[in-house]
């Protein structure tokens, strides 16, 4: 059997309490639990992602704001305690993306391919967005849940913009064509994927 660190045991168990969120779609609750259901068994294959990107250096002062909001600072301190370990991704693909969208967000994987805990099966990660982008329209097979955690917006196919404020958030899924984008301030959300 695998065993984790305890920081990745510590962010899955605070991640966990906030997908429950009644401000969430049932949707996204009920996937999310799949989720975390799943992750109840350690499961690693050894392989780590070790780009770190430039947008992560925004992530420090993200967490310090996040850190001064009662309903977040158990989320921002699990994601301060994990963020060594985190394997970070980049997308560099998808159309309507603000200029320079590549160098201006970061997805950071907690579980998932090259993540602190390595696994196929399911996704549990960040994404991290500096202000002022818009992320690129983008679809993927597995289903996903997002929970804001900071001011940002999401879009669904050629639906209006939504707001769904911190603590709020969204179900895609599969396939749905979606993105979201931050405004004057950074953007920083958790997502979980069910594969």
């Amino acid at each position: 059997m695998t065993s984790r660190p305890d920081v990745v045991n510590e962010f899955i168990h605070v991640a966990r309490q906030h997908f429950a969120s009644d401000l969430l779609p049932a949707e996204a609750r009920k996937m999310a639990e799949a989720v975390f259901a799943r992750l109840e068994v350690p499961s690693d294959d050894g392989q780590r992602l070790s780009a770190r990107y430039p947008a992560c250096e925004w992530l420090d002062a993200s967490l310090t704001a996040l850190s001064g909001d009662a309903r977040f600072s158990d989320i921002a301190k699990a994601l301060k305690s994990v963020e060594p370990l985190l394997g970070w991704r980049r997308r560099t693909s998808g159309v309507n993306g603000s200029q320079g969208y590549v160098e201006r967000h970061a997805n950071g994987f907690v579980c998932g391919p090259g993540g602190a805990e390595s696994r196929s099966d399911v996704q549990l990660g960040i994404t991290l967005m500096l202000p002022n982008t818009r992320y690129p329209d983008h679809s993927h097979p597995p289903q996903e849940a997002y929970v804001l955690l900071s001011p940002g917006e999401f879009r669904q196919c050629d639906g209006e913009w939504i707001d769904p404020g911190p603590g709020g958030g969204i179900y895609n899924t599969p396939n749905l064509l979606h993105a979201m984008r931050s405004r004057t301030s950074p953007f920083l959300a958790l997502w979980c994927l069910l594969v």
